[in-house]
């Protein structure tokens, strides 16, 4: 009975690793684990750390895209990616002219 029960556990794991958000979640605590690496034993000293970390990031966007969205980056989502890009536009010129305004207050 104990076998059958542990062989039934086994079978529900591999079920779950084949799936995709497993595998998006692996990739995630990888990326978490590199950053966390980079920074504490002082990688990549003679480049800013910020151009590294912006590569990755663009990376790690880019698969949970894949992975939990679920949007490939196909014609049949074209409508879904430009509203997207064109979601992210927005936000960074309103981010950034923000910021540029509060640089440039004389106060």
């Amino acid at each position: 009975m104990l076998i059958i029960k542990k062989n039934i556990f086994i079978e529900i794991i591999k079920i779950f690793m084949k799936k995709k958000f497993f595998i998006g979640f692996y990739i995630s605590i990888f990326f978490i684990f590199l950053y966390f690496f980079i920074l504490s034993h002082n990688l990549f000293f003679f480049i800013e750390y910020k151009w590294i970390f912006w590569l990755l990031i663009s990376i790690q966007i880019f698969l949970y895209f894949k992975y939990f969205i679920d949007i490939s980056f196909s014609k049949k989502n074209f409508f879904i990616i430009s509203s997207l890009i064109f979601t992210g536009v927005i936000i960074s010129i309103i981010t950034i002219g923000s910021l540029w305004i509060f640089d440039h207050l004389n106060h």
